[in-house]
């Protein structure tokens, strides 16, 4: 739990730098890599998140145009999807999200990398 608490901490200072934290980036290479808009239902599920707490994270990316909600048939339900500017984004920030990912991993070898997520994955999927 120290450790999963300290990489958050970590993870959202990092991410401050463009006023969001990890969910924020979670969220929006969810809908970058979904083949359609989501629910919001369905990125809380992806997440592993609630959806209130995804609601309060689409508010602030629709407000900075990242994303956007589409209707549909369903009057109670808003189909979320990423903007342009939103794709760019990411696509501006991927080289220094893995750089920040590369740093939390360096005092591990590529052997005990892959090990561990191996291991994580099983908790995970358990």
């Amino acid at each position: 739990m120290r450790v999963g608490d300290k990489l958050w901490r970590d993870s959202d200072e990092r991410f401050s730098r463009w006023q969001l934290m990890d969910n924020h980036y979670n969220v929006l290479r969810i809908l970058n890599g979904a083949s359609e808009p989501l629910s919001q239902a369905e990125i809380g599920r992806r997440m592993l998140s609630t959806r209130a707490n995804v609601t309060k994270l689409i508010d602030l990316l629709e407000q900075r145009h990242l994303v956007k909600r589409l209707a549909c048939g369903d009057r109670r339900k808003k189909l979320i999807d990423i903007t342009d500017k939103g794709s760019k984004f990411l696509q501006d920030t991927a080289a220094e999200v893995l750089g920040f990912a590369e740093a939390v991993l360096k005092p591990l070898s590529k052997t005990e990398q892959k090990a561990l997520a191996e291991m994580l994955g099983k908790l995970l999927h358990e």
